[in-house]
């Protein structure tokens, strides 16, 4: 076999998976990351040191571009998987268990390195995809106010430096105490780890600071997470006679799955893994239709755990109340909105009319306003992302 035998094998039971999931891939997503974490298999936090690209879904134009930028740099020993939105559980560990037999084929190896090797360096233009700093892919650099709202206004103080070699030189403007600082324009996303699915921030920098942010969304808004109670209600007879009529401890269910996914990227963004390892356990539980006696009681220690922590509460101290006016923290909101869903899980009461469960919104992520990012440091800013956790389109009741 040889070292470089034994090292691939070693290298296949231990890489690092990436994950880009499509609009319609919210349910492939999170089979893939249960599957994940029956294997032990920890995520890659940069396109460098990731091994597994794992696409979950169907993506269009944009993301699949970036998708194919995120692959060419990605290191050999690599594999990629592909798990279309209706992929089963026993298809996932099919998937991944083919991936792995490919990263420890050391001919197939060898074979993609060579044609890695062989392919022409073409360096992007100005405008076309290119990986950021921090590990972001995005639609590259932009001039003045192309783009977005958030670059309006600022052209008058630029002085481009050109493109040499595709990497974008930094340029010269004011920052917010008038001193002449350099600029760098730096789109954040759409792949990122613990990312929401599509989106993209192109941002004005300087240092690490946000000097201007324009936000756009590069997929189609998910219904995943609104299913069932946004079917109308006219349905109901329908939905009755094919035995779909939906309780409120089945919406309780996707409530409290959607705010444990929540606070699973929420938490591994503040650096916080085992406790995102812990969210993520009840949340794919749930997900699997567990019965409630097995999440109660161990997401009430997950809860005291998250809410002694001094450090985290000191972390997310700047990101600020939710937009709906909640004088709760985001935190707060989260694990307090989680609890009352995990305690109707057992409530066989029908839901006819989409009424939610605890009589506010439907369990859809907030939108992101790029004045929340202006004036945050990269670090704040992912934060303030990942506590929003928005979507494309919010609806609410």
């Amino acid at each position: 076999m040889g070292l470089s035998g034994w090292l691939l094998r070693w290298a296949a039971g231990h890489a690092r998976p990436l994950l880009v999931p499509a609009g319609d891939g919210t349910r492939a997503r999170l089979l893939a990351e249960a599957e994940l974490a029956r294997r032990r298999l920890r995520p890659a936090v940069s396109v460098a040191e990731a091994g597994l690209l794992v696409v979950c879904g169907t993506p269009g134009e944009e993301l699949t571009e970036a998708v194919r930028t995120v692959w060419a740099g990605m290191p050999v020993p690599r594999a990629r998987v592909d798990l279309p939105a209706g992929v089963s559980p026993r298809s996932v560990a099919r998937a991944f268990d083919r991936a792995v037999a490919r990263l420890a084929d050391r001919e197939a190896q060898w074979s993609d390195a060579a044609a890695l090797a062989a392919t022409p360096w073409t360096p992007t233009d100005e405008h076309g995809p290119m990986g950021g700093e921090h590990g972001s892919v995005g639609e590259g650099h932009r001039h003045g106010s192309e783009g977005g709202g958030g670059h309006s206004g600022g052209g008058e103080h630029e002085h481009h430096m050109g493109a040499p070699g595709g990497v974008p030189m930094a340029e010269r403007g004011p920052d917010r105490d008038g001193l002449t600082l350099d600029r760098l324009h730096v789109p954040l996303g759409p792949v990122l780890p613990d990312w929401p699915c599509g989106l993209v921030v192109e941002t004005v920098l300087q240092g690490d600071v946000i000097q201007e942010a324009a936000v756009r969304w590069v997929e189609p808004a998910e219904s995943f997470w609104t299913e069932p109670w946004d079917e109308p209600s006219a349905d109901r007879a329908d939905r009755v006679a094919a035995g779909r009529l939906v309780t409120r401890g089945e919406a309780a269910r996707r409530q409290a799955v959607a705010r444990l996914d929540s606070l699973g990227r929420l938490l591994s963004v503040a650096g916080w893994p085992a406790a995102a390892r812990r969210a993520r356990t009840l949340r794919d539980l749930l997900f699997a239709d567990a019965p409630p006696d097995a999440v109660a009681r161990p997401y009430e220690r997950f809860e005291r755990q998250v809410r002694r922590s001094g450090t985290l509460r000191w972390m997310l101290r700047d990101i600020g109340p939710t937009p709906d006016g909640d004088t709760l923290s985001r935190l707060d909101g989260l694990l307090t909105r989680t609890r009352a869903a995990i305690s109707s899980l057992g409530d066989n009461t029908t839901l006819g009319d989409g009424t939610p469960v605890d009589g506010g919104s439907p369990p859809v992520r907030n939108a992101l306003d790029p004045g929340l990012l202006v004036g945050a440091e990269l670090a704040t800013a992912r934060l303030i992302v990942a506590g929003l956790d928005p979507e494309p389109a919010v609806t609410r009741a």
